[in-house]
């Protein structure tokens, strides 16, 4: 059952490549920090944008009752009055004592190190799944030796089926072969249970859902060959300080912690700033003459030569209708341009305390930049020594094998023989099996042990590379 998981269902092979991409499209650790990322690009460019002009409009109107002075027209009104104002205004930052150019330096720094925790996020989950894979590769072959055991033990016992009903072998070596067969069959059912369990691991690293039928790619891997690794301990860690995203995230976050301080002595400048408004609006009191027609004539009583006469004169009367809307829009346009300075004087302490407290950060983020050096050194010195003392066991485990493996043979023809008992026989096949199960168990703790070393010498996590 757990076997075919491991070799092969039609659609469901998951090859290392393909767990990879799957793990990196749907884990949710990645997804968080690639939303830091994404967060940190719209940080910066919107402390980019602060460089720029700013913008607004705005529009009002106003209801009036009883006496007032109509903006539009400066005169004094009793009747109702319906007014509308319309602005445009702007303002832009001249100098900010370099908190523009800083805050912008330190948004690049911090996407920059946004970037890099997503780059460790991948690096660390990448590293799990190959392990997890590598997993699953182990508990299969040890599956596959403890079926081919008890394979060859069952071909034994039915050849001592024969010699006992020959008369050759006692009664009781056939018991001990059958309980031997028990044994390793328990042993197989161990086996696909750890099987089991170690496809278990890595589905849910893939966040896959438990029903789907999963099965990876069935490789064998190679036996190491040749000598411990060539590269020094020295020169695996310092190509780890140089390349480690975690370690570059803690020296970016110094230098952003650096810009703090200067942002922060920013507020002890004077601000100049630039500021335009552009205006105009409507009254429906204003009103515009279009013409002129006749009134009534004013007369008046004269004397000529001391003769009375009547001088009547024509009097025309002014016609008025609204101001339209456009034109007066177009004739109350105001503008106006401003320059503002803020000296900064007193701030009850403001300024200060948030200096100190950038000094005191840009301290602690130094603190935790030796901290991820030092946890660094100290993870790659743990994993040269159990990668050197895994290649020496496995070294050992080699030899263990050859050994047993002739005792076994040597046995075995005895007892085929009859020259020597089921006891020694079973004695010297477990001794067999134990070594072989102890070849397996240190290859893979080797590979994974190196694969740990791989990963922080930036190398390749697949297999055969």
């Amino acid at each position: 059952m757990a076997l075919t998981r491991l070799q092969a269902q039609d659609g469901n092979i998951w090859s290392l490549q393909k767990c990879l991409e799957h793990a990196r499209s749907n884990n949710i650790a990645l997804k968080q920090a690639q939303l830091t990322t994404l967060t940190g690009e719209t940080n910066l460019a919107e402390s980019q944008a602060r460089r720029l002009p700013n913008a607004s409009a705005s529009t009002s109107a106003f209801s009036r009752f009883g006496y007032f002075v109509d903006p539009f027209t400066n005169t004094l009104r009793q009747q109702n009055s319906l007014t509308y104002d319309l602005n445009v205004s702007g303002g832009v930052d001249l100098y900010t004592g370099g908190r523009i150019t800083n805050g912008i330096e330190q948004s690049q720094l911090n996407l920059a190190a946004s970037r890099a925790a997503e780059q460790q996020q991948d690096y660390t989950l990448s590293l799990n799944v190959a392990l997890a894979y590598m997993n699953i590769l182990q508990a299969g072959e040890l599956l596959e030796s403890s079926r081919l055991q008890l394979a060859s033990t069952t071909e034994q016992k039915d050849r001592t089926e024969k010699l006992v009903k020959a008369g050759s072998l006692a009664q009781a070596d056939l018991y001990q072969l059958q309980s031997q067969m028990a044994t390793e069959e328990l042993n197989i059912v161990s086996a696909e249970n750890q099987l089991e369990l170690a496809n278990l691991a890595l589905q849910q690293l893939l966040n896959l859902d438990l029903g789907t039928p999963f099965g990876i790619e069935k490789m064998e891997l190679p036996d190491p060959e040749g000598t411990f690794l060539k590269l020094a301990l020295d020169e695996i860690y310092t190509f780890a300080e140089q390349n480690q995203p975690s370690v570059q995230r803690a020296d970016l976050n110094v230098r952003s912690s650096e810009i703090d301080i200067a942002i922060a002595k920013g507020a002890l400048y004077p601000t100049l700033s630039l500021f335009a408004n552009l205006g105009t609006g409507y009254s429906n009191g204003r009103q515009q003459v279009i013409g002129f027609e006749p009134g009534e004539p004013l007369v008046t009583n004269v004397e000529i030569n001391d003769v009375p006469a009547t001088i009547t004169t024509p009097q025309f009367q002014p016609i008025y209708e609204p101001y339209s809307f456009p034109n007066q829009l177009s004739d109350n346009i105001s503008a106006s341009v401003s320059l503002s300075l803020r000296i900064p004087i007193y701030s009850r302490r403001q300024t200060l305390s948030s200096i100190e407290r950038a000094k005191i950060a840009t301290e602690n983020a130094q603190y935790a930049a030796d901290l991820a050096r030092q946890d660094l050194k100290q993870t790659i010195q743990q994993a040269y020594v159990d990668a050197r003392s895994a290649w020496f066991t496995y070294q050992a485990s080699k030899k263990q094998l050859e050994a047993t493996d002739l005792t076994a043979q040597n046995v075995e023809k005895q007892f085929a023989v009859g020259l020597s008992n089921s006891l020694d026989y079973l004695v010297a096949k477990n001794n067999l099996n134990r070594s072989r199960f102890d070849l397996v168990r240190a290859k893979y703790t080797y590979l994974f042990r190196m694969k740990v070393l791989d990963f922080y010498m930036g190398k390749s996590l697949g297999f055969g590379e």
